[in-house]
């Protein structure tokens, strides 16, 4: 990976959001900002001259975003690229050198979100590198950075990952665990007494496990272990609405893995009030 950021760039609210938050991506790393805007121009030449009036308009909008984080990020290395294509294809393709791909996405009724969250499933979805969704800008009400932990690969990249953002913004890290009884027994509404008891303690090593080497690699962090009897999609989405940022695990990509970002992965994306952070796990 060539180790920049990527960040579609739109011209919209959401758009202005994701583009600050890379910029700080970018500029913490030291690493490149690459702005992208995508234009599906047209394949015959009939239209040149239309596609080369929405070029030069994706490369005075591009203009004005880089002159803008110029001035917050003055010593930041900042590209700016004009895609022909569509932004999903155009910042999946981009994924394959970056280090890391961001997208922004509005927060209105819940049946927008799924529309105005497509792109950003898109772009999760089909990533080779990790991604971030992040929404219009909303004040964290904590410095707390919360990961979800279930004993996975995924998960261990999450948490790996998660460990580093809180350490380097000097936040509160929050590993999450949501456990229920085995999906047989709730079916029939009867669960043994000694039962719950029991999965908990297992559940409890889970979670130690997920954490082990924090300490000895990141002597300095604070880390919180939650361990909470819930589904985990509702467990994640309530422990963002005191985030900073949200990381999360996800499969791998290609063909029907695209379809396999999990039910909390999907429900971040879509509505999570904060950032998140979505890592390829093996």
């Amino acid at each position: 990976m060539s180790g920049e950021v990527v960040v579609g760039v739109t011209g919209t609210t959401s758009s202005g959001s994701a583009i600050r938050w890379a910029a700080d991506q970018a500029a913490a790393r030291e690493v490149p900002l690459v702005l992208v805007h995508a234009v599906a121009t047209s394949q015959t030449g009939t239209d040149a001259a239309w596609d080369d009036a929405i070029a030069a308009g994706a490369g005075e909008l591009l203009a004005r975003e880089a002159a803008r984080v110029g001035v917050d990020h003055p010593g930041l290395d900042i590209r700016t690229e004009v895609e022909a294509q569509t932004p999903g294809r155009a910042l999946t393709r981009r994924s394959a050198t970056a280090h890391l791909v961001v997208v922004g996405t509005r927060r209105t009724t819940p049946a927008r979100r799924v529309f105005s969250g497509s792109l950003a499933y898109q772009v999760v979805a089909g990533a080779h590198c990790p991604v971030a969704v992040v929404p219009p800008d909303t004040p964290a009400p904590e410095n707390r950075v919360v990961v979800g932990a279930d004993g996975s690969p995924e998960s261990v990249v999450a948490v790996r990952a998660g460990a580093r953002e809180a350490d380097r913004l000097g936040a509160v890290l929050q590993v999450v665990h949501a456990w229920r009884e085995p999906a047989v027994l709730a079916s029939v509404g009867w669960v043994p007494p000694e039962l719950p008891s029991a999965v908990k303690d297992e559940e409890r090593v889970v979670l130690a496990e997920a954490t082990a080497g924090l300490a000895d690699r990141y002597p300095d962090l604070d880390v919180e272990r939650t361990l909470v009897h819930a589904d985990p999609s509702s467990a994640m989405l309530a422990a963002a609405e005191r985030a900073r940022l949200v990381v999360v695990g996800s499969h791998g990509r290609g063909g029907v893995a695209r379809m396999l970002l999990g039910s909390v992965s999907h429900a971040l994306v879509l509505h999570a009030p904060c950032p998140v952070l979505v890592v390829r796990g093996t």
